[in-house]
């Protein structure tokens, strides 16, 4: 089993891992390979930063390119659409040399991209296709994937609506750390990171979020006058880090403020807490509901956080911190609130879907490919 994933953000990636681990669990020895590692390094470049630049600089254009590029969704590619394939392939000539090297019995895809690449040699490789989003862009979808897998009914319904047959259909949640399975209860985790028992604790996910909005806010945060733990987890990014430093800096209100970086035990962070506050990521809104823990969504992306956004929306688990000078006023409201706290924890909880990873491999190897 080849696992292909591409890091452009962590979820790709992340959902590609965990399905490694329940694959490992299972007996098998796959192998998890990332598509961007075996491209040219000046495609690798372009791809990774000109998607973030644009999504943070021009939204309303990603916004209506990709809604154009969703308007007829269907397996068949357009002659455009197999040009741009091939040029794709022609850029990852090294990922199609892996393919062949390894001689996989089987491919599992957890990007878009990989498919089309793979799809252009004319492999007979059965491939299986892990949609990472609480939606399924005309972009996931490629002639000749055997399987998809999807986060919900939902998704599931629209893939049949545009032509993708039921029976290659399965609902099985997004893949994420098979540590969200055992979740330790809100009081041992705060016990074992050395938090006050009866004090609220809100967890903010800043990765993701440009320095602007992450300074306001955090600006915004500390006019909330509250008994609050409030986690800014700041990931590897040493410029968020120097901003949460120097915008609390001399900050000396009821807010007990913990800056971090890249921290391995996410579990854990999110056992702990009562809220999420940041960006509504594929894998970050699943280990969410997999922890129990309403959602506060900040500036989502174009199209997928979108998506994202609106299922949190819909299902009573979150709520928008938009604009962010009302992020105070509503901080307020959710923590003042506990009958809506309850309603919200299991709202998630009714939609955590922490085996995902493992009931990806076990359809896989129950129904093989053919």
């Amino acid at each position: 089993m080849l696992i292909v994933s591409a890091s452009i953000g962590g979820g790709h990636v992340a959902a590609a891992r965990a399905l490694s681990e329940a694959a490992h669990a299972q007996g098998f020895e796959p192998q998890h390979i990332d598509l961007l590692s075996y491209t040219a390094p000046g495609f690798r470049r372009l791809y990774r930063q000109t998607y973030f630049d644009l999504v943070r600089t021009a939204p309303d254009f990603v916004d209506w390119l990709g809604k154009r590029l969703d308007r007829r969704p269907q397996e068949q590619r357009t002659r455009q659409e197999r040009v741009m394939a091939r040029l794709t392939q022609l850029l990852s000539r090294n990922l199609v040399w892996q393919v062949r090297r390894r001689a996989p019995e089987l491919i599992v895809h957890t990007h878009f991209l990989p498919p089309a690449i793979v799809r252009a040699e004319r492999y007979s490789i059965p491939e299986a296709v892990v949609v990472t989003d609480y939606a399924a862009h005309n972009l996931w979808l490629q002639p000749g994937v055997k399987r998809y897998f999807v986060a919900t009914h939902e998704v599931a319904a629209h893939l049949q609506a545009v032509g993708v047959g039921g029976d290659r259909v399965r609902v099985s949640g997004i893949p994420i750390s098979p540590r969200f399975s055992a979740l330790e209860s809100r009081a041992a985790a705060r016990k074992a990171l050395g938090f006050a028992r009866e004090r609220d604790v809100l967890l903010l996910m800043a990765s993701g979020l440009d320095q602007g909005t992450f300074k306001s806010l955090l600006a915004w945060t500390q006019t909330l006058r509250w008994p609050l733990t409030v986690l800014v987890i700041c990931g590897r990014s040493q410029d968020l880090i120097a901003v949460a430093e120097r915008e609390l800096l001399g900050y000396s209100g009821l807010i007990s403020f913990l800056v971090l970086g890249f921290v391995e035990d996410i579990p854990r962070y999110m056992a702990a807490a009562d809220l999420l506050v940041g960006k509504p990521g594929g894998l970050t809104t699943s280990e969410a509901l997999a922890a129990g823990l309403p959602f506060a969504v900040v500036n989502p992306y174009p199209l997928q956080e979108e998506a994202n956004a609106n299922f949190l929306l819909e299902s009573g688990v979150g709520f928008r911190l938009e604009p962010l000078t009302v992020t105070s006023y509503k901080l307020r409201r959710f923590f003042e609130d506990p009958p809506r706290r309850e309603r919200m924890r299991c709202a998630a909880q009714a939609l955590a879907q922490p085996t995902a990873a493992e009931r990806v491999i076990r359809s896989l190897l129950d129904e093989p490919l053919h």
